[in-house]
């Protein structure tokens, strides 16, 4: 059986123009070392922005 990747965390992209939590994802902490920035889609602001990671609650 397989046992829990301690290295994989769950993490929230938050959004830089209007501050919500939109997505959740998983993230690789021995790949990525720094904060994770995507550019998506904000369906509060109805365009795409820049997202950055934040704690899940």
């Amino acid at each position: 059986m397989a046992g829990k990747n301690k290295s994989v965390e769950l993490i929230a992209l938050q959004c830089s123009e209007c501050k919500r939590k939109n997505y959740t994802t998983k993230k690789n902490r021995k790949n990525t070392q720094g904060k994770l920035e995507l550019k998506k889609y904000c369906k509060f602001d109805r365009k795409h922005t820049l997202h950055k990671e934040a704690k899940v609650k």
